[in-house]
């Protein structure tokens, strides 16, 4: 059976990658199941797939002989100019979700385009030295306040179009239905299982 290595150890996404690609003949690790040591990369570059693919060149280094998958998302805010852009995890200077929010929230004070998307962009990369990039977009508005539990990133401030409640309001299962991520694991599930082999539905 195949391995599938994550360039990850939160355990939100690694849970989220597993139930997305259930029943697949493939094993999936987190990066500390399979590499003992802490792996430096430097995120630098201005797009989120030059990101995810330094990630993951730099953990098929240590596992050449297992699937790997390096990922990276933002949230792109159409009034400032696309911000926070690749810099979304650490806007506010540290990796810091309500420190993040805040920033948001006071540089849209005085705004009424609130438009903003979401997206997520999978590097996977296979031992014979393939590789697919999988997007993601979920296309919505900036809140004015928070909105929901304080879940994950900027999920209580961010509303999909067309739905009346935040994405930190909404269970997995209905955020993953609609989100940038649930859309990029849907391909990357669909990709998958045709390059394992198994019969498309």
């Amino acid at each position: 059976m195949k391995k599938l290595i994550l360039s990850t150890d939160n355990k939100n996404k690694v849970r989220e990658i597993k139930e997305a690609l259930a029943g697949l003949p493939l094993e999936v690790y987190a990066k500390s199941d399979f590499v003992d040591r802490e792996i430096q990369v430097d995120e630098k570059y201005d797009s989120l797939e030059e990101n995810a693919r330094v990630k993951a060149e730099a953990l098929k280094k240590y596992a050449p002989d297992c699937l790997i998958l390096a990922d990276d998302t933002g949230l792109f805010i159409q009034a400032l100019g696309g911000e926070p852009g690749v810099h979304s995890a650490r806007y506010a200077g540290n990796h810091d979700d309500d420190a993040n929010i805040k920033k948001v929230l006071e540089k849209l004070k005085d705004q009424e385009n609130r438009s903003a998307y979401f997206k997520t962009v999978f590097v996977l990369l296979d031992p014979e030295g393939g590789e697919k990039i999988i997007e993601g977009i979920c296309q919505g508005n900036i809140l004015k306040d928070i909105q929901g539990p304080r879940t994950f990133g900027y999920d209580p401030i961010f509303q999909p179009i067309g739905r009346e409640s935040s994405f930190a309001e909404m269970t997995i299962h209905e955020k993953n239905e609609i989100s940038h991520r649930g859309k990029a694991l849907e391909g990357l599930r669909k990709y998958l299982k045709n390059l394992l082999g198994e019969s498309q539905n």
